[in-house]
């Protein structure tokens, strides 16, 4: 055996971008206060503002307030001054399940409020600006009740991920402006399953980690009509270290696993035929198919938790009419594609194709703006018949799925 050195007792120095990444993620970490709410296509949480919302996310080509940081942080070229933005989001989830033999069971009903901030500063007369955003891109929140007949598949799963992302942009022609940033992220995890040796077990897993990312932009504007926009949103990786548990069989003991999330691409097309109207549509593609299985590693034996999951895309139509006095109306329609094959079923993330329908009124005056936006989706009952049966517990997940997903956001834009 190759003896180790003896451990130096001056630490090491830590390198400005570590020191730098740490002092984003703390501040992401303070800002985290809930785990977002399943909203969408496997656990992507889509909606990151309450303007891009109303119009049924069709937002990336527009482009034109704060949360360009998100959207497309090209756009930020367009803004002037410092803007701020703030958006309270709140979402309202419910899951009904009914067994094949008649049995039902219902969700634990999830509401929670997710937060959205937004800074944006454009030099006056300046060719590029800056930008500042933090938002949850993913997040789950289910609990279904210990009696629902699939307990050794999901009981209570939450997953919180938190990025802080500054971004700046650079307009390189008064038609063209690109944009770009690193994202700061931190991911925690809790999920939950019976054992099925004996009622009231579970296994649980309790882990955090972070990791940077990048996110680019383009945006090209050839006429006061049409503009078009493209982003992009890097995969994030992160390495988990936390306990796991098999409660009351054995104590907790140290868990690792690597969890992978997906890279998104957006591209859309603004049509403007007056200054009064603003069309949108846009694709919104998100690579589920990096998920596949991932390993809970610990001393007494590995855990495997089987995903597998396939892309998917959001399709996303969005009007805005712009009245006298300072006030607005939009509207949108988005198609969220399920991203869960029938196979690879889980009760944890109930994914369903969805329909949302969105709309939302706002005013303007003088330095600041608000908007009000409600969205309701809209769902077929999804039935599972895939003859998975846990070996332990004889239960199964087969049976047919209904959900209900109703979001209110209210906004408020500062400019100073």
């Amino acid at each position: 055996m190759i003896p180790r050195p003896a451990p130096s007792t001056t630490p090491p120095p830590v390198p400005r971008i570590h020191r730098l990444a740490d002092l984003a993620l703390g501040l992401s970490a303070c800002l985290a206060l809930v785990p977002a709410a399943l909203n969408a296509s496997g656990t992507q949480v889509g909606f990151q503002d309450a303007f891009a919302t109303a119009r049924g996310n069709a937002f990336v080509a527009t482009a034109d307030d704060p949360a360009a940081v998100y959207y497309n942080p090209a756009g930020l070229t367009q803004l002037t001054g410092q803007n701020f933005s703030a958006t309270a989001y709140l979402v309202s989830l419910g899951a009904d399940y009914r067994a094949p033999e008649g049995a039902s069971a219902s969700m634990n009903h999830q509401d929670q409020l997710i937060p959205q901030v937004y800074y944006a500063w454009t030099p006056k007369d300046g060719s590029w600006a800056l930008g500042l955003g933090f938002y949850d891109p993913f997040g789950l929140s289910t609990d279904w009740p210990s009696t629902s007949g699939f307990r050794t598949f999901a009981t209570k799963n939450e997953e919180t991920y938190s990025t802080l992302n500054p971004v700046a942009a650079w307009r390189i022609s008064d038609a063209f402006s690109l944009g770009g940033g690193l994202t700061f992220n931190r991911l925690n995890v809790d999920l939950r399953r019976g054992i099925g040796l004996m009622p009231g077990d579970e296994f649980r897993f309790e882990a955090d980690g972070t990791d940077i990312g990048f996110n680019l932009g383009l945006r090209w504007q050839p006429s006061e009509q049409h503009a078009f926009g493209l982003t992009y949103q890097h995969q994030t990786s992160f390495a988990l270290s936390g306990t796991a548990t098999a409660s009351p069989y054995a104590p907790g003991e140290s868990a690792t696993s690597t969890f992978v999330f997906p890279e998104v691409v957006i591209a859309g097309y603004s049509y403007r035929p007056t200054p009064q109207w603003n069309i949108e549509a846009d694709i919104d593609w998100t690579n589920w198919s990096r998920v596949n299985t991932f390993v809970i590693s610990k001393a007494s034996g590995a855990v495997d938790l089987p995903f597998n999951w396939q892309s998917s895309c959001f399709y996303e139509l969005g009007v805005t009419r712009y009245l006298n006095g300072g006030w607005y109306v939009s509207a949108g329609y988005t198609l969220s594609e399920n991203s869960v094959p029938d196979a690879m079923w889980n009760p944890a993330v109930p994914d369903v194709t969805r329909q949302f329908w969105s709309a939302g009124v706002g005013y303007s005056q003088g330095p600041l703006r608000f908007l009000l936006t409600l969205q309701h989706a809209t769902s077929p009952t999804r039935t599972i018949n895939n003859g998975i049966i846990n070996p332990v517990s004889g239960e199964t997940t087969d049976g047919s799925y209904s959900s209900s997903i109703n979001t209110f956001a209210l906004s408020l834009d500062y400019r100073f």
